[in-house]
């Protein structure tokens, strides 16, 4: 079976590293032979060629856009939406002539393209008449605030010849209020590479002050300063016993201001700001704790891979998380947007240190169950499947 893949433009964040594990699971495990087409000249497509999967770099733009984490970039991107939609229209039309200058879609299967902001991949199968695979990673709006270039843009996906992905049922029910057929999605569960992470990880729950981590995108939505705030309100007793560390990028402007939120508020020796990292493996066995404090989480990949290295996780009760987290049996969800409520999650947390280790044993052994590469492939081979079932082969 081969299979056309049109990766995300960011190489950052869990869209980005779920394809590739993905991709390099079905080749090895499902006899799947991948055909990547990247964005740029950068570490995706180095590591397709360091693994002998064909790869071509065509440079095609998104038809969904995020819309800004700050007021005045929200203004701005608005204000140059016509310039846009004509960088993304010149640029699909380029990309489209370098693709068939360098590929033959004769015997394409399949096209995948990794994320709801792409349409790329559907203008492809339109064309070639070949079956696509459209993966929704996220509600779009809650979570990260896009809109579409494209008009009818729900009404053309849902003219696109195959079926959806979507990674949980708080996706599935945002995307199909939006109008998208809900009859063509298929719920799969995002994996991870549980290889990377040691397998006698333990944590020392009994410290004096133990240390959480708050990963990801730094933006209004993901709730830093909700979780910056929530540190702020505890006593100083539980203020005492907690070390908040930040990973992530993002806009220059947001970063700035919660800089100078922890400082005004003498919250620097509580919380710290680490930058971006791809090391995340390596990094998380350091900590005890983890906040996922999202607006909308559409499956929360750092969740797991924060339960799985043994962190006891505290996250809102909004999007995918209660799917994921048993409130007082592998982890603590909080009234979503509620600061006390966090605050009192927290709490909670430290003064139950004697179940942290049952707790997290528990987070550990459902993630090892539920939300490995390896099930996450196996279900997307059967969708595979499905398709080509209902849709048959590539007769070009």
């Amino acid at each position: 079976m081969k299979v056309v893949y049109i990766p995300n433009k960011s190489e950052e964040g869990g869209a980005f590293r779920s394809q590739k594990e993905l991709i390099a699971t079905l080749r090895e495990k499902h006899g799947v032979t991948p055909v990547v087409l990247t964005y740029r000249d950068g570490n995706l497509r180095k590591w397709c060629l360091e693994n002998n999967i064909e790869t071509h770099t065509i440079g095609y733009e998104p038809f969904m856009i995020n819309s800004g984490c700050t007021r005045l970039r929200k203004m701005v991107k608005t204000m140059l939406l016509p310039r846009y939609k004509m960088k993304r229209n010149k640029g699909n039309r380029s990309a489209l002539e370098k693709v068939e200058s360098e590929l033959d879609f004769s015997d394409v299967d399949l096209i995948h393209t990794n994320v709801n902001r792409d349409d790329f991949g559907a203008q492809l199968s339109r064309k070639y008449d070949i079956p696509h695979i459209w993966h929704i990673r996220e509600t779009g709006d809650k979570d990260y605030d896009c809109f579409f270039l494209r008009k009818n843009a729900i009404e053309y996906m849902n003219e696109t010849k195959g079926v959806f992905i979507v990674i949980s049922d708080a996706v599935k029910k945002a995307w199909a209020k939006r109008g998208l057929d809900e009859k063509k999605m298929r719920r799969v569960y995002n994996g991870i590479n549980l290889s990377v992470y040691p397998d006698n990880i333990t944590h020392d729950f009994t410290k004096k002050e133990l240390r959480f981590i708050f990963t990801g995108t730094l933006c209004e939505n993901k709730g830093q300063i909700q979780a910056i705030k929530a540190v702020e309100a505890l006593p100083d007793e539980y203020r005492a016993q907690i070390h908040l560390d930040f990973y992530g990028g993002g806009a220059q402007t947001y970063i700035d201001s919660l800089k100078r939120y922890v400082t005004a508020h003498k919250l620097s020796d509580r919380i710290s700001f680490c930058g971006y990292t791809d090391k995340l493996s390596e990094i998380l066995p350091m900590y005890e704790g983890a906040f996922v404090c999202s607006r909308n989480e559409a499956f929360g990949r750092v969740t797991v891979e924060h339960m799985y290295t043994g962190l006891g996780v505290i996250a809102s009760d909004s999007g995918a998380n209660p799917e994921i987290i048993t409130d007082g049996e592998n982890g603590y969800l909080y009234k979503s947007e509620d600061t006390a409520s966090l605050r009192d999650s927290i709490i909670r947390f430290l003064d139950n240190r004697d179940r942290l280790p049952a707790m997290t044993a528990s987070a550990r052994e459902k993630v090892a169950g539920c939300f490995t590469k390896e099930i996450n492939a196996a279900n997307i081979r059967k969708v595979y499947e499905e398709v080509i079932e209902k849709y048959g082969k590539n007769k070009a």
